[in-house]
């Protein structure tokens, strides 16, 4: 009865002027409020479920207080902010916080769907609606007429983020990798005028946001073919503030890849991968050569390789316990010979990328190292600096990897693998005689040097017949390249000691020359001790005299005189009655008589 008696007030035309000029509302800043509710209510640690609550929070509480409420508990009716509703500023919140709880509620399915498969239909329904909502949206702000340039560009910026956002998150399905691009390039453009007209306080948030949008792009372009995009894109992941964002786009892009690998080809079988995880494993594995090469730093790259060896962990445990079940399995680790079955060779196939990541990152180990001890790089307060010894014990432990290569079930006929492991065994043996040599240059031991050294040359050489890598050809040509020339040094260091020892064993006389014995703290190059009398020692030794022990005798209780002590020693004589009175004594102290109370 209350709206009855209204509307035709409401619709008298002295009351409402149709030409008054319509007020222009404050400006709203829709990323910088978007982006302080999502760090201050969950998405911060990617809590969107969090974040979904608060936005259903607060679009009833905005609703209450602009009296905008869409019913009661028992009856609905919807009621939509319109043109003609916008009163204040604080009507255009309802519809930002509804497309933001949609988006929220979509992301929250995404991440429940690699649980249950079913939610990412659920997903892209929620997707679809903020989409519907966020132009519905952009329309309502343009029509009304009341919103400044800002506010305008604003809302037409987060509208083409998340359109494309939307198209993005559906072309893992649909295929449709050119329909993002157009949204994320006109966001780009209106985010890139935003950054330049406001203060260097809030440029930040348009900042991170042009970030997001350009790993994006590239992510669209390398979907498309686009080689450049590629190559930029796997550089941006060394970036720290790009890195864990390209991270999780990458990990849910190779998720859905994951799911139609089914099986794999590897030495002439193929073999049928079961577990979702073994998938992932092996699709990482298969990426991560590519983008080690863009990275330029070590410590990156074994960063990522311990990460990748943790997931082969977990594959290979999975493809162990699938092994208890296999008859064949313990009898032909036993005996090492015979046929192996296709889980088996599946459990080799994965060693054999254990140990080779491994090596990699051993490898990345060496090169983070050599560079600690030349200098370029500074070691961290509280860690140890690592010396020429641990550079060895590395070396050790790759060529015992490859030694566990050829020992894998279903590898030990492989001739043609043999030979490539027996290059690349030879091939780290020579780095590791080399870092033994830097060890005895330090130690200014001249003549073991450049033993070490030859030694090297000769690993090389060997391992030059074998069929190499690149890289570790490449690595090879550098190693000698740098012996050759620290040959040299070292011979003529080992010249230059050998010309000042022989004139000082050459001054001294036959007298003045001590055996060998006597002189272990003195290095002085005798050559009397390679001819056929070498003056070592003497043999028998001299006889030297040795004093006895000596023998101790107590003699001076002998000639001691003590006092005497008579005058202090009491006689007792015995009464004459006591004699008599034995017997009677006796029973009287057996029954207690005559005893003192």
């Amino acid at each position: 009865m209350a709206e009855k008696e209204r509307t035709p007030e409401a619709a008298a035309p002295v009351e409402k002027p149709s030409k008054a000029p319509r007020r222009t509302l404050a400006t709203v800043k829709v990323l910088k409020v978007v982006k302080e509710a999502q760090l201050a209510h969950g998405l911060r640690h990617n809590d969107y479920q969090l974040y979904r609550q608060y936005c259903s929070r607060r679009i009833r509480r905005l609703r209450k207080n602009l009296k905008l409420i869409q019913g009661d508990r028992k009856n609905f009716r919807k009621k939509e902010v319109t043109v003609n509703l916008l009163k204040e500023e604080r009507f255009l919140f309802i519809p930002l916080m509804t497309i933001e709880r949609c988006w929220a509620y979509a992301m929250q399915l995404k991440e429940e769907s690699l649980q249950d498969n079913r939610k990412k239909f659920s997903m892209r329904n929620k997707l679809r609606k903020a989409a519907k909502y966020v132009v519905a949206f952009e329309k309502l702000v343009e029509d009304c007429g009341v919103c400044d340039a800002r506010t305008q560009l604003e809302v037409q910026g987060y509208s083409a983020w998340l359109q494309g956002t939307v198209l993005f998150e559906l072309a893992d399905w649909s295929l449709e990798w050119d329909k993002p691009v157009e949204f994320f390039n006109k966001a780009l453009t209106i985010y890139s005028k935003l950054k330049e007209a406001v203060s260097e306080e809030e440029s930040e948030v348009y900042a991170s946001r042009l970030q997001e949008l350009e790993v994006k792009l590239r992510f669209c372009r390398h979907h498309l073919g686009d080689k450049m995009a590629t190559d930029t894109l796997l550089a941006m992941r060394g970036s720290e503030a790009l890195g864990d964002k390209l991270d999780n786009l990458l990990a849910s892009a190779r998720e859905r890849q994951a799911s139609t690998l089914s099986e794999v080809t590897w030495r002439g079988r193929t073999l049928a991968v079961k577990h979702e995880k073994v998938r992932l494993f092996l699709l990482n594995e298969g990426l991560i050569h590519e983008e080690l090469e863009n990275i330029e730093s070590a410590d990156k790259r074994v960063e990522m390789l311990d990460k990748l060896l943790m997931e082969c962990k977990d594959a290979l445990q999975l493809v162990r316990d699938d092994l208890k079940n296999d008859p064949t399995f313990k009898p032909r680790q036993q005996v090492n010979e015979g046929p192996v079955s296709p889980l088996h060779f599946l459990h080799t196939y994965l060693s054999y990328h254990r140990l080779n990541l491994t090596i990699l990152r051993n490898v990345a180990l060496v090169d983070t190292y050599q560079k600690i001890i030349s200098g370029e790089i500074k070691v961290e307060d509280g860690k140890k600096a690592p010396k020429l010894q641990d550079l060895v014990r590395l070396q050790e432990i790759i060529i015992q990897n490859l030694n566990e290569i050829t020992n894998l079930a279903g590898l030990e006929d492989d001739l043609q693998l043999k030979n490539s492991i027996e290059g690349q065994v030879f091939a780290y043996k020579a780095h590791r005689c080399y870092f033994v040599a830097e060890s005895f240059v330090k130690m200014e031991k001249w003549a073991e040097a450049l033993v070490l050294y030859e030694r090297t040359l000769a690993h090389i050489s060997a391992a030059r017949k074998s069929q190499l890598d690149a890289s570790v050809e490449k690595n090879l040509d550098k190693l000698s390249a740098l012996v050759d020339s620290k040959k040299f040094t070292a011979h003529a260091q080992a010249i230059l000691v050998s010309e000042t020892a022989v004139p000082n064993i050459s001054k001294l006389s036959l007298k003045d020359k001590k055996m060998l014995i006597n002189r272990l703290d003195e290095y002085v190059e005798d050559p009397g001790l390679i001819s056929n009398h070498p003056s070592i020692a003497q043999v028998p030794p001299h006889m030297l005299s040795v004093p006895c022990k000596p023998l101790f005798f107590d003699l001076a209780l002998n000639h001691i005189d003590f006092p005497s002590l008579d005058d202090k020693i009491e006689t007792k004589k015995q009464a004459p009655a006591a004699a008599g009175g034995g017997l009677t004594g006796l029973v009287k102290g057996l029954w207690g008589w005559g005893s003192k109370k």
